[in-house]
């Protein structure tokens, strides 16, 4: 994969999900909810949402057993290229453990945006001091 590949295949996902995640963040703080309020709770969220997102389109594409998954959720899932381990109907035990493991790193991907989003969210809620 060269430096445009690269760039293409994680850059515009990576900027959609923080962009989603700063969105909810600000109407979140804008409700005064405190699931905005502290980082921990938002994180572990962000990051149980990334988990269950790769998991379910995992046992979709490998019900489907067809690249379908593959070609189209890589804007929420970049991670997807694992998904070629199940063609060709691996064992239970063998699918069951790739689907926990794209889990999981979707799920650090998507806590390590949530850090990201919120680091902004509150660069963006200090104000300035006036010079």
């Amino acid at each position: 994969m060269d430096t445009i590949g690269f760039i293409h295949y994680f850059g515009i996902p990576t900027l959609f999900l923080l962009l989603c995640m700063s969105a909810v963040g600000w109407v979140s703080r804008k409700q005064k909810r405190k699931f905005a309020q502290h980082p921990m709770p938002w994180i572990a969220t962000w990051a149980s949402v990334g988990f269950f997102v790769a998991g379910v389109l995992a046992i979709i594409a490998w019900v489907m057993n067809t690249d379908f998954v593959y070609n189209n959720a890589s804007l929420v899932w970049p991670f997807c290229l694992g998904l070629v381990a199940l063609n060709g109907h691996p064992s239970i035990l063998v699918g069951l453990l790739l689907v926990a493991l794209m889990g999981f790193m979707n799920g650090l991907y998507y806590a390590f945006l949530a850090a990201m989003s919120w680091i902004l969210l509150k660069a963006f809620r200090t104000k300035l001091p006036v010079t």
